[in-house]
């Protein structure tokens, strides 16, 4: 059971409010970002429809109307989204949606809400399993609905069969880090005179309140970010790629923090491989030189079993992936991608101390491509057939930007996963999935820019 208060998208004090950066209204079409809040509250947090779309404003969390979840966990960082799986072709996974539910987390599930032809997207919170039934929290209220009144979602919303397992056309995947508590009290640090600036290399990089994995969670930082330390440069310097060292930084809110010192770097491209004294570290001497076109690197999103075979069992398990390592991909990209968070999938990896074997595809995220991409046969923004030369997203809330910069001032928009672009330079082809590569291209709505093409695909 998922236990929050019901709020309504249409509820009068925010019904007429413009959603995201679009037209819209949040009663006419707020539901995801209505089952968003409500989903918050229920981790611990306090929050309205109308102060999650500010929030999710002011970060990037739209593209127009289009709420983006994969940045929710930047401003609530005890929210960790995992994914956004479709069913709207098969049986929707009821035994993984029951499961979530017994542990407690929060699942936000698409329905249809109208008999048209199609799927009339609409995003309800589920409470709980009742028999055949799911109890929903609906975002938008009905006459006679508030509190008190149960809402069974084949009841309501009953147009492909009146079965969850038809009815449900998508489903997101969420989970959190436990009660947000009060942050510590914390002295701020006078900024040194000579700013010693820092840049994020990974997304969902964590600002902790003290040196340490079990320190207090401040806030995520998307990769790219620039940091000041607060450290000396020749203290901070000697640290930078090494595991397990952290360094004090200020981020450009003025928050204060410590940061994992192997994923922060004083040069704005991402390294070809990571520096360490750790022999537990993925390094290109070793590891790189005999990897399929495209292989990704990837990160666990949970503890994660390396197996001898795709199957669990004892006799199976090869060790115990932390959290904390990376994996690098065995197949290639085009074979992988479609893999990555989708249940019942395993991908054949290699982890940080050379050893091979099978992990489950949907507790993993990939990070980009790796230095051993092979360069595409494609060498002009034509495609072998003749037409423009396309690509897709790989991941979710890919940035557009005015110039090969991360940064807020050349954000253009966030693109979701799959959206079509089209390839604007020539020889665009042979960047695509390098890493520190950046492609010119234009998205369907006609904007122009650049993305960064390790994560776009064919």
């Amino acid at each position: 059971m998922f236990k929050t208060q019901n709020l309504y998208q249409n509820d009068e004090k925010w019904k007429n409010v413009r959603l995201g950066n679009s037209s819209e209204t949040i009663g006419g079409w707020g539901c995801l970002l209505t089952s968003a809040a409500m989903m918050l509250n229920g981790i611990g947090y306090n929050e309205t429809p109308e102060s999650v779309n500010e929030k999710m404003k002011k970060a990037g969390g739209f593209q127009g109307a289009f709420f983006i979840p994969s940045v929710l966990p930047y401003i609530w960082p005890n929210c960790a989204y995992r994914d956004m799986q479709s069913c709207e072709s098969y049986p929707a996974p009821i035994a993984q949606i029951d499961q979530a539910l017994a542990e407690g987390k929060p699942v936000i599930l698409q329905v249809d809400w109208n008999q048209q032809a199609g799927v009339q997207t609409h995003f309800v919170l589920v409470k709980e399993k009742r028999g055949d039934d799911y109890v929903i929290y609906d975002p938008y209220q009905y006459s006679g609905d508030g509190p008190g009144k149960e809402v069974l979602l084949t009841k309501r919303y009953k147009y492909n069969g009146a079965r969850l397992e038809t009815e449900i056309s998508a489903v997101l995947w969420f989970d959190s880090y436990g009660i947000p508590a009060e942050p510590p009290k914390m002295t701020k640090v006078p900024v040194p005179a000579e700013n010693y600036t820092l840049y994020v290399m990974e997304d969902d990089l964590a600002l902790r309140a003290d040196p340490s994995v079990s320190g207090f969670l401040l806030k995520r930082l998307m990769m790219g970010t620039e940091l000041i330390s607060l450290e000396a440069k020749s203290t901070a310097s000697a640290k930078l790629g090494v595991n397990g060292k952290w360094i004090q930084v200020q981020d450009p809110n003025g928050v204060q923090g410590y940061v994992a010192a192997w994923y922060v770097s004083d040069v704005k491209e991402k390294p070809a491989a990571p520096v360490s004294t750790s022999t537990s570290t993925l390094t290109e001497s070793t590891e790189m030189g005999n990897l399929p076109p495209g292989a990704l690197l990837l990160v666990p999103t949970a503890q994660l079993s390396l197996r001898t075979e795709p199957k669990v069992a004892p006799e199976t398990l090869i060790r115990y992936i932390p959290t904390t390592e990376q994996l690098i991909s065995l197949e290639p990209a085009q074979q992988a991608i479609p893999k990555v968070g989708v249940e019942g999938q395993w991908l054949r990896v290699r982890d940080a101390s050379g050893k091979e074997g099978y992990v489950a595809a949907w507790f993993v995220r990939y990070i980009s491509g790796t230095t051993a991409q092979q360069a595409s046969a494609a060498s002009t923004v034509m495609s072998s057939n003749g037409g423009p030369m396309k690509v897709r997203t790989a991941a979710q809330a890919v940035a557009l930007r005015r110039q090969p910069i991360v940064s807020a001032s050349t954000l253009i928009k966030r693109l979701s996963l799959g959206t079509e672009l089209t390839v604007l330079e020539p020889n665009g082809g042979d960047k695509i999935g390098r890493n520190d590569q950046w492609l010119k291209v234009k998205d369907p709505a006609g904007t122009e820019g650049v993305v960064a093409a390790w994560f776009v695909a064919r």
